[in-house]
């Protein structure tokens, strides 16, 4: 538990010492967020807060997951260097344990570069609709998902111990073959979108996922033997809670695309390494909630419109307004109640995750 712990103290003190001078540095760059037309009227007192937090997170993770990855190699040594000295432990570690890991940073900052060129323009043209186009952002999130999928194909050539392209429920295999790759290409950018759709009120997308990240942590520390990955998940855990502490309301910088979309992406391919593809749908309920009511609010609303007209199609809504956190202030609720009871249920997420971590993870089923 260590190699989770030990990097999120690290990630979460850089970010509190550091935290405040990045805020300041984003404001005088001008890196300022500009509100959509289509969020609720409370949340235009909000434009002009500084954006790209992300980079915080991103900095505090890639700082501090190395201090985990420390400790999962000494530990690893003390048990491998002494059984199997005929080998090369070291390497072994290398190959099994921390390239899961390094893999997974990479996937992380790729997807917070696609973000960093989002928020950009939208800061420059002081316009929501600014940055990427839906197009070209989730055609760039694609290339990064096929980028991690080449990867595991290249392990699946080696034949690398570990690796499968099977997918773990209850103390069976169902192997997709080919379609596994297909499964992960699409996996990644669900939830690259689906946290980037979370991330709507103040500490609401920061707040379940340093929820959500610890309890994937926990369950891959305890029986993984993909031992090095629970360092990313842990400082990941570590940087969105120190990210709080300046994201929370009224927030003080908004972590942006930069910071929702490496974070989404970053996750997926943790739980892809670790073989907890479905046990993230449960954890990430929340996430997988946000981006399910958009796409529910959108192709209802084309069909209605097709079928009855525009004004039809207005008139009768599937939410007051989506994603789904803005459903629930448009019943009246305050954006901190909002966001609090959304915590609430991240965290009966993560005790139903742990319980179905031995049906649903092959690590936590050792």
């Amino acid at each position: 538990m260590a190699t989770l712990a030990l990097p999120f103290v690290v990630s979460l003190l850089l970010s509190l010492l550091f935290g405040g001078a990045v805020v300041e540095k984003l404001a005088q760059a001008k890196a300022r967020q500009p509100i959509s037309d289509d969020a609720p009227d409370a949340h235009k007192l909000k434009h002009g807060t500084p954006t790209m937090g992300g980079l915080l997170i991103l900095a505090t993770t890639l700082l501090a997951t190395p201090f985990g990855l420390w400790h999962s190699y000494t530990q690893y040594m003390k048990i491998a260097g002494g059984v199997n000295a005929a080998s090369n432990p070291a390497f072994n570690w290398w190959i099994y344990l921390a390239a899961p890991a390094i893999i997974v940073l990479l996937v992380f900052a790729l997807a917070c570069g696609i973000g960093v060129l989002d928020d950009l323009g939208k800061a420059r043209k002081k316009l929501n609709g600014a940055g990427l186009s839906e197009r070209t952002k989730l055609g760039l999130q694609f290339a990064v998902a096929a980028f991690f999928v080449l990867y595991l194909w290249m392990v699946s050539t080696l034949g690398v111990k570990g690796f499968t392209t099977a997918i773990y429920f209850n103390g069976y295999w169902l192997d997709l073959g080919q379609f596994y790759y297909l499964f992960v290409l699409l996996y990644l950018p669900f939830f690259g979108n689906a946290v980037n759709f979370t991330d709507g009120l103040d500490g609401l997308a920061s707040g379940t996922t340093l929820i959500a990240a610890l309890t994937m942590g926990a369950i891959a520390a305890v029986g993984s033997p993909a031992l090095g990955v629970p360092a990313f998940y842990g400082a990941v855990a570590g940087a969105c809670t120190g990210f709080l502490w300046f994201n929370a309301y009224p927030a003080k910088v908004f972590m942006g695309d930069t910071g929702s979309l490496a974070l989404g992406m970053g996750m997926a391919a943790a739980a892809v390494v670790l073989k907890q593809e479905l046990l993230f749908l449960v954890v990430g309920a929340v996430y997988v909630a946000e981006i399910f009511s958009m796409m529910l609010q959108r192709y209802v609303f084309k069909y209605r419109r097709v079928k009855h007209g525009i004004e039809y199609a207005k008139a009768n809504r599937v939410f007051r307004r989506a994603p789904l956190h803005h459903h629930f202030e448009e019943l009246g609720l305050r954006e901190t109640q909002v966001v609090a009871r959304f915590y609430v249920a991240a965290l009966l997420l993560a005790a139903i995750g742990v319980l179905l971590a031995p049906y649903l993870s092959f690590g936590g089923a050792r």
